[in-house]
């Protein structure tokens, strides 16, 4: 989809969608005014595309983020705000050693957080907790807070191995809806819904998303529980306080069936099966 919109406009089609590519597309598609050296320019700085990389500030990033706050709930948005910052020495080192975890763990995910997840962008402030953006796809936002140790005891490095395997498989649901849609399209004109994660009624596709995130972010801390931990007591109640919030969620969307398509019926019933299967 980005290379095709590229292409239309006179620009090469890149190797690899890096998320400011993929930002400058979208741009493209809504400002078609645009000069194609100006498109250019905005992604000149652009590096080769890696892997859970951790992002520099970067206009692609900054305007996500403003994009983000501007979406918030009425009173949502908390004093400070949130904005991109640069990864200090020991940010990297918890993220350093969160994708070590992974490894051990649960090597399958990172394998598809690598090709799934180019940058992770670090935000400050209390107004975003950590997000995906369509429009920087590749891109994941974690807010700094996640890389510390929790007032329960979780450590920072598990929370942010939680954070990633969160907001990659929400890229991962935006990239696979693209060729296999879980939803019908009645879904779209159904009437929000409320769901585990927020405070405020959310479309059906958020409740599909978050039934997903849940299955999978409580399937981590059973298998982080498998190895050694120092912190097993609180690394439990968090996967009971996951799997809880999917159930809730698969429950939620059982009742809205004719919603999903076939396809957003077995991936239901895989959560409900992944649920059963890390049970501890």
């Amino acid at each position: 989809m980005v290379c095709s919109v590229l292409t239309a406009a006179g620009l090469p089609a890149p190797p690899e969608a890096h998320p400011a590519v993929v930002a400058a597309a979208f741009t493209l598609q809504a400002e078609p005014g645009l000069t194609p050296s100006a498109i250019l320019r905005s992604t000149r700085d652009t590096k080769a595309r890696e892997s859970l990389a951790p992002a520099e500030p970067s206009p692609h990033l900054i305007r996500s983020v403003t994009r983000a706050l501007s979406a918030l709930p009425t009173g949502a948005d908390a004093p400070g705000g949130s904005r991109v910052v640069s990864w200090q020495r020991p940010d990297r080192a918890v993220l350093d050693e969160s994708v070590a975890r992974l490894a051990a763990a649960w090597p399958l995910m990172l394998s598809e957080l690598r090709i799934g997840v180019a940058q992770v962008a670090l935000l400050e402030g209390p107004a975003i907790d950590g997000f995906t953006d369509f429009a920087t796809h590749g891109a994941i936002y974690v807010n700094r807070s996640r890389l510390r140790t929790s007032p329960r005891g979780l450590p920072g490095p598990v929370r942010c191995a939680e954070a990633l395997v969160h907001e990659g498989t929400h890229t991962r649901c935006n990239a696979a809806q693209l060729s296999t849609p879980f939803l019908t399209t009645a879904a779209d004109s159904a009437r929000p819904v409320r769901t585990p994660l927020r405070a405020d009624p959310r479309p059906v596709a958020g409740l599909f998303q978050q039934m997903v995130v849940l299955a999978r972010s409580s399937a981590l801390y059973a298998l982080l529980l498998g190895g050694d931990t120092t912190a097993a007591d609180a690394l439990e109640a968090r996967r009971v306080l996951l799997a809880e919030r999917a159930r809730q969620a698969i429950g939620s969307l059982r009742d809205r069936a004719p919603l999903l398509t076939g396809h957003g019926l077995t991936v239901l019933e895989e959560c409900a099966a992944l649920l059963r299967t890390t049970a501890v």
